[in-house]
């Protein structure tokens, strides 16, 4: 049985018993356009990760806070945990390799043998061409169904230079790319 908050009223409602299946959660999901960003940390053993998310976002502009939500499986999980520190860079369309090496279980370690690499406050590695890149220090961590909500607040903001760039998108299960109307 499901409850779920009447935030308004700060109670809970009615036990709702009939949710929706997984499966078709994904599917309405899938409907949902979002910006491709590349969330990376350094681990405390020093080895740089990083992996793909659509599921970022502004929390507040004072003090700058974001927040992305990382699956508990994820390699870099625990790291990221840890060592309290990340980095979102997000992704232009120029970025599509890049994004299907990150995508892919295979050649973990050479992942960022390609590309140029910095860091600024944390120590997190910063994508040199990302659109902009959001160095953050953990600030908290709720555990939310298969997933962490990471809360990051930003320490340091990198914006690349406006030459057109246009951001790598994620929709239905395709990369595309902005186009204005």
């Amino acid at each position: 049985m499901k409850q779920f908050l009447n935030i308004a009223a700060g109670r809970t409602a009615a036990p709702i018993d009939d949710v929706p299946p997984v499966a078709e959660f994904r599917d309405a999901m899938r409907h949902l356009a979002s910006g491709v960003s590349l969330v990376t940390t350094k681990g405390l053993d020093g080895r740089r990760q990083g992996m793909l998310a659509t599921a970022v976002s502004s929390v507040t502009a004072d003090p700058p806070t974001i927040l992305v939500c990382v699956n508990r499986t994820a390699t870099m999980h625990n790291d990221l945990l840890e060592c309290r520190s990340f980095c979102v860079n997000f992704l232009g369309h120029k970025h599509l390799e890049l994004s299907r090496r990150f995508s892919s279980s295979e050649a973990r370690e050479s992942r960022f043998d390609a590309d140029g690499w910095t860091t600024l406050t944390t120590g997190a590695p910063v994508l040199e061409g990302a659109l902009s890149a959001l160095d953050c220090r953990l600030e908290s961590a709720v555990e939310v169904g298969s997933h962490s909500v990471v809360f990051g607040k930003v320490l340091a903001i990198r914006v690349a230079p406006s030459a057109g760039d246009k951001p790598l998108l994620y929709f239905d299960r395709q990369y595309g790319e902005f186009v204005g109307v």
